[in-house]
C-alpha cells in the first residue's frame, strides 16, 4: 500500500516576461510518502524555490503560471482545488 503524502507530476511553471517566457519549472516530478524526508538541491536559478511556491500556490500569476502538472497532497489534486480550500490546507 502506498503512503504518498505528496506526489507532484511533470510540473511545469512559467514566467511571461516583455523578453519571453522563462521555462522556471519545466517538468518536474517526485513524491513525498509518509514518514520521509526530501530534499530539493541544485544551483542558484535552477528553480527550487518556484517549485516549493507552485506546490503551496504562491506563484505570482501573472507573470507566472503552473502550465502544466499535477501536485497531489493527500491525494487530492491541489491545482483544482478553490482558493479557500488551499489556504487551509497551507
Amino acid at each position: 500500500m502506498e503512503d504518498k503524502i505528496l506526489d507532484v507530476n511533470n510540473l511545469k511553471t512559467y514566467f511571461h516576461t516583455f523578453k519571453g517566457v522563462v521555462k522556471a519549472v519545466d517538468g518536474v516530478s517526485f513524491a513525498v510518502e509518509k514518514g520521509e524526508t526530501l530534499g530539493i538541491v541544485g544551483e542558484s536559478g535552477s528553480g527550487k524555490s518556484v517549485t516549493a511556491s507552485s506546490i503551496m500556490q504562491l506563484v505570482p500569476n501573472p507573470p507566472g503560471e503552473i502550465v502544466a502538472g499535477q501536485i497531489n497532497f493527500k491525494n487530492k489534486n491541489l491545482l483544482q482545488l478553490p482558493l479557500g480550500e488551499i489556504r487551509k490546507i497551507r
